[in-house]
């Protein structure tokens, strides 16, 4: 007897989602790449999930697990086989890739962030960036990354109103975060391609995601060159030929996106917009946001939700 066709609603990249029967939750996948596609689902597990997980099939895809709350425990297996057991903090991370078959342990409720990155995507945005493309993502299990924290507390709006989201917004962070992970946990990072007089993909890459992981901080430029291991004065030069624009305005472009996201995603002032995306006050933000975008922050905001309708 043929056992009945599945009900479950599968998006993608919810893989480690439906490893917990978890249905339902907070979901984004990029719309930015050709090949495939990034996504990242926030994972609640409690009660209902504790035990052994059903086996992942296994696909070239990394999963790279960012823990939000600390779990004393986590086991791991790879094709019936336990290989990883340890606890994590808040903010620490784990990379495997499924092709191990993987199963999961939980004895302890925990959220986390899963960032689904299928190998093309990888490989696109290594040769987007200019970058070698890399056989693997690796990290020490545990290992704390406060780039990738900063990042995925600018999605928490976004998380908390997913009807309400914006779509370039969302694959503005998440290549962010595919960037800096490219960058320091890919294999080929000792192998990018040179780019004369400017920054190499590694250094791009790794200010970029600073920037928007810091994005509504007072950032200077010698804490940004000192991150990619260079002088404030080489930094600028190299940064401008690299990007086209300075960092400066790299960091306000970057604001103005976040500042459209709020503005659509909740009610609050623009006055309040300003000072959480890092703004001096309402008028430097409308100063900013009218000159990149040709209308002032509340036109843009009477404009667009009138389009989205009810």
């Amino acid at each position: 007897m043929n056992a009945a066709p599945s009900t479950e609603r599968r998006n993608y990249g919810d893989a480690i989602a439906r490893s917990f029967h978890l249905r339902h939750m907070p979901h984004f996948v990029t719309r930015s790449l050709r090949s495939a596609q990034v996504a990242l689902s926030r994972l609640r597990i409690g009660p209902a999930q504790f035990g052994l997980s059903p086996r992942v099939p296994a696909e070239d895809t990394f999963i790279l697990a960012l823990y939000l709350t600390t779990v004393p425990e986590h086991e791991l297996y790879s094709r019936g086989r336990s290989f990883l057991r340890q606890g994590y903090r808040a903010g620490s991370i784990r990379i495997v890739n499924l092709l191990g078959e993987h199963a999961a342990r939980v004895t302890a409720a925990h959220e986390a962030l899963s960032i689904y990155i299928p190998r093309q995507a990888l490989d696109e945005m290594a040769d987007t960036a200019g970058m070698r493309r890399v056989a693997h993502l690796a990290c020490p299990p545990g290992l704390l990354d406060p780039t990738l924290t900063h990042l995925a507390a600018a999605l928490e709006p976004a998380f908390a109103r997913p009807q309400e989201v914006n779509q370039l917004f969302i694959d503005h962070v998440i290549n962010a975060m595919l960037l800096h992970v490219l960058a320091r946990y890919g294999d080929g990072g000792r192998q990018l391609l040179a780019v004369k007089g400017g920054l190499s993909p590694r250094q791009r890459a790794r200010a970029e995601a600073f920037l928007a992981a810091h994005y509504a901080a007072d950032i200077s430029l010698g804490e940004l060159a000192e991150h990619c291991g260079l002088s404030r004065a080489h930094f600028a030069r190299a940064f401008r030929q690299s990007a086209g624009i300075s960092p400066h305005q790299w960091l306000l472009r970057y604001r103005v996106d976040r500042a459209k996201a709020m503005m659509l995603e909740g009610e609050e002032s623009i006055a309040g917009v300003a000072l959480a995306c890092g703004f001096a006050d309402q008028s430097h933000l409308t100063r900013v946001f009218t000159r990149l975008c040709g209308v002032s922050p509340a036109a843009w905001r009477r404009e667009h939700r009138a389009g989205r309708g009810p």
